[in-house]
């Protein structure tokens, strides 16, 4: 069976704001005639008691340590916030990295080809090797005089055009 009392919240609230017993003797001596509230005032003395000790004992840093300490917490926050989006385009350019690694070595084993190819050019230039010293004998010949007709070319064209476009 729960029994209750309608004046075991005030006793309480007198307990806990510091009034038992001096300022309320109405409930000291309900207190004593009733059973109940004899009972809770047994545990919010004990209760109200061990908070205080806790209070007295509580050694509650310097008002300039909470703030040095939510300084630097904040700033830590700032930090990692701010590496992120770093942290993002590190991997971005790790998983790129490992594409153009693995397209290089695609192209590279592909390239293995490339080199049965330059073995039949060079065959193709064995075979056709009087064709290639006919006209290399030509451009020997007569390559020198052609070389430096374009040389001159290349050089005489913008000075002409200098010349004829230039106001006096």
């Amino acid at each position: 069976m729960i029994a209750e009392c309608a004046r075991e919240t005030e006793i309480v609230e007198a307990i806990g704001f510091g009034r038992w017993p001096d300022h309320c003797p109405e409930l000291v001596a309900h207190a004593a005639s009733c059973e109940l509230c004899r009972d809770v005032v047994e545990v919010a003395r004990a209760l109200h008691g061990d908070r205080e000790a806790l209070c007295r004992d509580a050694q509650p840093p310097a008002a300039g340590m909470v703030w040095w300490r939510a300084t630097i917490r904040a700033r830590s926050e700032a930090a990692r916030t701010a590496t992120q989006p770093i942290s993002v385009v590190q991997g971005i350019a790790g998983a790129c990295i490992v594409g153009a690694a693995a397209g290089l070595g695609s192209v590279a084993w592909q390239s293995m080809r490339w080199v049965d190819r330059i073995g039949e050019l060079a065959i193709q230039i064995e075979l056709r090797r009087a064709g290639i010293a006919a006209a290399s004998t030509f451009a020997a010949t007569h390559g020198l005089p052609l070389l430096l007709a374009v040389a001159a070319g290349l050089v005489l064209a913008p000075l002409a055009l200098y010349f004829t476009l230039a106001d006096d």
